[in-house]
C-alpha cells in the first residue's frame, strides 16, 4: 500500500512537470513582442528566442537519453527541473537582452531533459498494463500548460506586474516542483532494449531513406508549429495592427479582467484547440485509420494557414486557432510512421527523431528573419511549405500506420 501511495504521489509531481515545461514552451509567443520592444532590438533578434530554446532539442537530446540509460530517471528529473527553475529566476532578474536569450535556451535543455526522461519514467508509476493511458492523460493534462501559459502574460500586466514577472512565478512553481522531487523515493526505471540508444547503429540509420524523409518532416513539422504559434502576436500587429493590448471585451468587464489581449487568447486557444484535436481523433483512428486522418488534417493545415495569410483580421484570427486543431494529428503520425517501419532501434530511432525537434529553432527564426527584411505574410508562407512536406509524407509517404 505504501508503494502505491508513492506511486501516485510521482504520478502527481510528473503531471506537474508536464504542466510546467507546457507553461514554458508557448509562452514564447506571447512575449516575442514585448522582448522586442523592452530592450528596442529588430524581429530577427527576437526570433533568437524560439531559436535558442528548440536548439536545446537538437543538441541534447540524445545525450539525455544516454544519461538515462547511465544515471537514471531520477537524476535527470532533477536536473531539468533545477535548470527550468534557475532559467527561469535569471530571466526575470536580467537586464540583458543576450543573457535573457542564453537562459531561455537553459530552460530548453531543461525541458528537454524532463520530455527525454518522462515518458519511460511514467511506465515505471503504475501496472505496466496503464502505460498508455497514463501516459495520454499526463500528456493531455500537460497541454494545459500550453493553452493557458499565453493568457497569463497579459493577465499580469493588467494587474500592474510587468511581463517578465511571469518568469518569476515559473522559477517559483520549478522550485516547488524540485523539492518535490528531491524528497521523493523513485522506483527503479529498467529501460527495455529497444529504448536505449544505440550509437554503432545511429550512421546506418541515417542512411535509411524512411529515417531521412521522416526526420525532416518531424524537423518542418516542428518548425513550422513554432513558425506559427510564436508570431500570432507578431503577425496580427504587423499585417492587421490588432495590438497585444486589444481585447475582444470592454475595458472594465469581468471578461476584460480574465482576457484582456485577444490575441494572446488567440494564442492560447491554438494550444487548446490542439490538444482537443488529440482527444477527438485518438478514438476516431480505431474507426477512420490513423493515415486518412493524418492526411485530412494535414491538408487542414495548409489550409487554414492559407486563411490567416489571405482573410481579413477577424478570418485570420479564427484560421489561426484552426492551424492549431488541425496541427494535433502530424507530429504523432510522423513518430509512429518511423517507428512502425523498424523492429528494432527504437530507443535510436527515438533520439534521431528527438534531436529532428531542433527545427522548431531554424524555421522559426526564419519566420521572423523574413517578417523582418519583407513583411509577415511571405514569411507565414515558409510555414505553408513546412506544413505541405508533412501532407505530402501524409499522402505519399512510405511510413507504416494502421498496422
Amino acid at each position: 500500500m505504501t508503494t502505491q501511495k508513492k506511486h501516485t504521489f510521482l504520478l502527481f509531481v510528473t503531471i506537474l512537470l508536464y504542466i510546467s515545461f507546457g507553461l514554458l514552451t508557448s509562452v514564447i509567443g506571447v512575449i516575442i513582442d514585448k522582448f522586442q520592444v523592452e530592450y528596442d532590438v529588430s524581429l530577427s533578434i527576437a526570433a533568437l528566442l524560439p531559436f535558442a530554446f528548440f536548439l536545446a532539442y537538437g543538441l541534447t537530446s540524445i545525450p539525455f537519453g544516454i544519461g538515462m540509460d547511465k544515471y537514471g530517471a531520477k537524476a535527470i528529473l532533477l536536473f531539468g527541473t533545477l535548470l527550468m527553475s534557475i532559467g527561469s529566476f535569471l530571466f526575470y532578474l536580467s537586464s540583458n537582452y543576450i543573457i535573457i536569450i542564453l537562459m531561455i535556451f537553459l530552460v530548453g535543455v531543461g525541458v528537454t531533459a524532463i520530455q527525454i526522461a518522462g515518458n519511460p519514467f511514467i511506465r515505471e508509476l503504475d501496472s505496466p498494463s496503464k502505460y498508455t493511458t497514463n501516459l495520454t492523460i499526463i500528456i493531455g493534462i500537460g497541454s494545459l500548460g500550453y493553452a493557458f501559459s499565453p493568457l497569463l502574460v497579459p493577465l499580469v500586466q493588467a494587474n500592474g506586474y510587468s511581463w517578465n514577472t511571469i518568469y518569476l512565478l515559473f522559477g517559483i512553481v520549478n522550485a516547488i516542483i524540485l523539492l518535490l522531487l528531491l524528497f521523493a523515493k523513485f522506483p527503479e526505471v529498467t529501460l527495455k532494449e529497444e529504448e536505449k540508444i544505440n550509437f554503432s547503429t545511429i550512421t546506418t540509420l541515417l542512411k535509411n531513406p524512411i529515417i531521412i524523409t521522416y526526420s525532416l518532416g518531424i524537423f518542418l513539422y516542428v518548425g513550422g508549429e513554432v513558425g506559427v504559434s510564436s508570431y500570432i502576436v507578431t503577425y496580427m500587429n504587423k499585417v492587421h495592427g490588432v495590438s497585444s493590448t486589444d481585447s475582444f471585451w470592454q475595458k472594465g468587464s469581468l471578461l476584460y479582467s480574465a482576457f484582456p489581449s485577444k490575441t494572446a487568447l488567440v494564442v492560447g486557444a491554438f494550444w487548446l484547440f490542439q490538444a482537443i484535436g488529440r482527444l477527438i481523433i485518438s478514438p476516431l483512428m480505431k474507426y477512420i485509420g490513423e493515415k486518412k486522418i493524418f492526411i485530412t488534417h494535414s491538408l487542414g493545415t495548409v489550409i487554414a494557414l492559407l486563411f490567416v495569410i489571405f482573410g481579413n483580421p477577424t478570418i485570420s484570427l479564427i484560421a489561426f486557432v484552426f492551424v492549431g486543431y488541425f496541427t494535433c494529428a502530424s507530429f504523432t503520425a510522423l513518430f509512429s510512421a518511423t517507428i512502425n517501419s523498424f523492429k528494432e532501434n527504437h530507443g535510436t530511432i527515438s533520439g534521431i527523431l528527438g534531436t529532428a525537434i531542433v527545427g522548431g529553432a531554424f524555421v522559426g527564426w526564419l519566420v521572423g528573419a523574413v517578417g523582418e527584411v519583407s513583411n509577415m505574410q511571405w514569411a507565414m508562407l515558409i510555414n505553408v511549405l513546412a506544413f505541405g512536406y508533412v501532407f505530402y509524407l501524409a499522402a505519399w509517404g512510405k511510413g507504416k500506420l494502421d498496422i
